[in-house]
């Protein structure tokens, strides 16, 4: 009896766990399809775009979005293969308080009287001359209503977790961490620049500045301070850890893995998934008959864990 109660305790103590984050999908890693162009968050499980066009990241892209190399620099996600690019800031005569926002609906609404920790990662890139301009101002606000790319949320010089220093490391990711107290039932939750542009501060970093452009990443709202601190989102698996053979290949590949895989997920060239196979195991044969001649990429995916490889079928 002892035994069982503990057991019980265990099981419960973990579901507790995994439930401590009100942000689902807080590190981007479940989506639908691989992004291949700009503002494609929709591929996202649960975020939208809520302002002009953000975009999506991640390691299975192979197009100009993929994780680390993308057309807008070599960067890693802070944890697994997919994370948000957003601008902060454009130069006024350019665009006059123009921002990107993303958005998500947490898993269930603050209460109000009940303290909450929050936290998220950003990391500054500055791969173009366009993006040669650094903001401070990076925040994320609540809210009652939802937000999307037509209704925007407003501008109004507030947020409930703000950044008020001038991110410039473009090598690291930044810990950006706080706390409230919820007044209302809050429900969602939006990340960027909620402070218009006389106050928001810059800095040039280029000869052709134009905008002010971000990574974020593991996003988190928390009735725990320790967990709030300590969590680190999805791991990613390097890639020594999984080999794949013959490559290019013909009928089939082969794959041999340091830890058991639970699934196997091969997308085209446009980002479409074309196959998907249960594996659990550490080892195997994918079949690709069927699949025509060109350039593929396949994901292998254990509990929170990710790695991708780029093959050629013939």
């Amino acid at each position: 009896m002892k035994l069982l109660t503990f057991v019980l305790l265990l099981v419960l103590s973990i579901s507790a766990k995994a439930q401590q984050n009100l942000v689902p999908n807080p590190s981007f890693e479940d989506y639908d399809f691989c992004p291949i162009y700009s503002n494609q968050v929709f591929a996202l499980h649960n975020w939208v775009n809520c302002g002009i066009s953000p975009d999506y990241f991640n390691a299975c892209s192979i197009s100009g979005l993929n994780v680390p190399n993308s057309n807008y620099g070599y960067q890693y996600a802070h944890n697994g293969g997919g994370m948000i690019g957003l601008v902060t800031y454009i130069r006024p005569n350019a665009c006059s308080n123009c921002r990107e926002y993303v958005g998500v609906e947490l898993s269930s609404p603050l209460q109000i009287g009940t303290k909450y920790f929050i936290s998220f990662f950003v990391n500054y890139s500055h791969a173009s001359p366009y993006t040669a301009v650094a903001s401070n101002n990076i925040g994320l606000k609540f809210s009652t209503n939802p937000f999307d790319e037509f209704n925007p949320p407003p501008l109004n010089n507030f947020a409930h977790l703000n950044c008020d220093t001038i991110i410039q490391d473009s090598i690291n990711w930044t810990f950006i961490s706080g706390s409230l107290i919820a007044d209302s039932a809050y429900q969602f939750l939006t990340l960027g620049n909620f402070f218009v542009d006389s106050l928001t501060s810059t800095v040039t970093l280029g000869v052709l500045p134009y905008a002010a452009y971000y990574y974020l990443d593991d996003i988190c709202v928390t009735t725990d301070s320790l967990y709030n601190e300590t969590w680190t989102g999805i791991n990613y698996i390097h890639q020594e850890e999984v080999r794949l053979w013959p490559n290019p290949a013909s009928d089939f590949f082969e794959f041999k893995a340091m830890q058991v895989i639970d699934e196997i997920n091969l997308y085209d060239f446009s980002g479409r998934l074309v196959r998907s196979e249960k594996i659990n195991s550490d080892s195997g044969r994918i079949n690709l008959n069927g699949l025509p001649t060109g350039v593929y990429l396949a994901t292998f995916r254990k509990e929170g864990y990710i790695s991708s490889y780029r093959f050629s079928k013939y």
